[in-house]
């Protein structure tokens, strides 16, 4: 059996009859723009999510649903998103897990269609709560289920999930970039159906697309000293580096252990340059009018390359730009950025600017396997 139709056929298992027990929805008091508006919780059965919109209940534009779900029925979550996908009556949603909620298999699934729609087009809307368990994995039959239909539309809709899945990540984008990540097919497809994948650390949520609500980077305090500056700096590097081009440090498909391993360690690669990690210039930018502090450094370390280039042409440089806010105890970082070129004739001694070279993800102030 080959790999697809063997996830395929585990996928189809999710359509089996959900759980006796059925969800429901309820409304809630905003307390500010973007809040939840609904709630649903409890199991996903037939007709459980489709009921709000027969019930009127999204007739507002975009309101935003906390969902605190085990799962249930993929049958009546392809149902929902394909009625908002509707060319009329269709609409807009977004998602939230809150703390100490979840939202498990087939929620997890619903809960990456979460969308808004901003001033060009519709965008990602996802948000997780510190503490919030977002898991997902392949799908299971349930002990004692019996199939509610037959085979072939138990197939038939698991097509139609693989291919939505497919078309969201590959196809339909937005001006934040794809509807679904790319990795998102794997992570579901690829988890055992008898465990389950935690979305639970700050960086793989933001690599998935996901909101934190808060936001663990920039309030937590760091102590301000050259040592601890290079410390960051270098980590930021690292981890940038890695999720930046990360197709290229997975060892079968995405695995996000597969990354926080490599961020670790940049030196595990198939080819790594000779040379130590390297701080080749710092500097400090006094606050201006309406411009915080900065901290500049730039790196250089066998780590840092373009994948796949086999030559020392492909050499790279790290620069980090950190924004400082003193505070008391230290400093907190609201904002940072890591860029990387190729090393050529520059003059490292300086700061050689923000480049244009890649597109970077700028990620690790705090390790990859923080958990929020």
């Amino acid at each position: 059996m080959t790999t697809i139709v063997r996830l395929l056929t585990s996928l189809t298992f999710l359509v089996i009859a959900g759980p006796a027990l059925a969800g429901t929805w309820s409304k809630l008091t905003p307390t500010g723009y973007g809040d939840c508006a609904l709630l649903f919780e409890g199991p996903i059965a037939k007709g459980d999510l489709t009921r709000a919109i027969d019930d009127g209940l999204l007739d507002d534009f975009a309101p935003r649903i906390c969902l605190n779900s085990p799962g249930g029925s993929l049958a009546e979550v392809l149902a929902f998103l394909e009625a908002s996908d509707r060319p009329e009556n269709g609409f807009y949603f977004g998602t939230r897990v809150r703390t100490g909620d979840e939202c498990l298999s087939s929620c997890a699934i619903l809960f990456m269609f979460g969308l808004s729609f901003g001033a060009n087009s519709p965008s990602p809307s996802r948000q997780l709560a510190p503490g919030a368990r977002l898991g997902f994995h392949s799908p299971f039959i349930r002990d004692g289920a019996a199939p509610a239909t037959s085979d072939a539309e138990v197939f038939s809709v698991a097509l139609q999930v693989v291919k939505l899945l497919a078309d969201r990540s590959y196809k339909a984008t937005s001006t934040a970039g794809p509807a679904l990540p790319q990795e998102l097919l794997a992570l579901v497809l690829g988890t055992p159906s008898a465990e389950m994948h935690y979305v639970d650390t700050f960086a793989e949520a933001r690599l998935l697309g996901i909101e934190m609500t808060q936001n663990i980077e920039s309030n937590t305090i760091f102590t301000d000293t050259p040592e601890n500056m290079d410390r960051l700096a270098r980590q930021i590097c690292q981890s940038s580096h890695t999720l930046t081009f990360r197709q290229s440090f997975v060892k079968e498909g995405y695995d996000f252990d597969d990354l926080i391993a490599r961020a670790s360690d940049p030196t595990k690669a198939d080819i790594v340059f000779p040379g130590n990690h390297q701080v080749h210039f710092r500097g400090r930018v006094q606050p201006q009018t309406n411009q915080p502090e900065k901290y500049i450094s730039v790196l250089t370390g066998p780590g840092y390359f373009q994948p796949h280039w086999n030559s020392a042409g492909s050499s790279m440089y790290c620069r980090v730009e950190l924004q400082i806010k003193r505070v008391r105890g230290g400093a907190q970082i609201p904002y940072y950025t890591a860029d990387f070129s190729f090393l050529g004739l520059v003059d490292l001694t300086r700061d050689p600017g923000q480049t244009t070279t890649f597109w970077e993800m700028s990620i690790g102030l705090l390790p990859l396997s923080t958990r929020y």
